[in-house]
């Protein structure tokens, strides 16, 4: 019951994703899209998440609401769509191998919260991290190096498990300070993920 729950709660944020954010091919739109992404990161830096208004980031990006509404359906969807535009962690991407191990994984990782930990500090600042647990999900998922010959609903399971730690890991790093490292980072989430810590 548990495994389908996570199966059907993931492919319904996939298909609220696709109907509430915009995912064609126009330039206008695409361009559009950009800058209300860009408009609201800016605001962003400025002024907590709750105060920023629909009509601050159109305003600040030049468009309408009209526009802003037909490309968004909320908030949320622009910082889901600023991760997957500029802020995607992509498994596998360095590593050039069929499948991918745990030092692969921690090492990219790694890497990723400390070059991405301006952005991060936004998300962790602004309480919304938990944003970026969808977006790690969905790269599990779709990665043909994750676990690829596990069966699917193992790699659910797998993929909800990294991402609900590695979104936990990038918020107490920017919580800490970002002072680590990547090779100290590294070093604890290998030995987090690999037990080596419980021992």
């Amino acid at each position: 019951m548990i495994k389908l729950i996570i199966i059907y709660n993931w492919t319904f944020v996939k298909f609220l994703l696709e109907i509430l954010m915009y995912r064609g091919c126009n330039k206008t739109a695409l361009a559009s899209q950009r800058q209300i992404a860009d408009a609201f990161v800016l605001l962003l830096k400025e002024r907590p998440y709750p105060s920023i208004s629909i009509s601050q980031i159109c305003k600040t990006a030049g468009v309408s609401r009209q526009t802003f509404y037909s490309l968004f359906e909320s908030k949320e969807n622009i910082i889901l769509y600023e991760l997957s535009r500029k802020h995607h962690f992509i498994p596998g991407e360095t590593c050039g191998k069929k499948a991918m191990d745990l030092k692969d994984l921690c090492q990219e990782y790694s890497s990723y919260i400390v070059e991405k930990k301006d952005f991060l500090s936004l998300l962790v600042r602004n309480d919304i991290i938990y944003l970026m647990h969808d977006c790690l999900c969905d790269s599990f998922s779709a990665c043909s190096c994750f676990e690829p010959d596990r069966p699917d609903e193992y790699r659910s399971f797998m993929a909800e498990f990294l991402a609900g730690g590695l979104s936990a890991i990038a918020r107490n790093y920017i919580v800490q300070g970002g002072k680590l490292s990547a090779s100290e980072l590294n070093e604890l989430i290998y030995a987090m993920f690999s037990g080596r810590m419980l021992r």
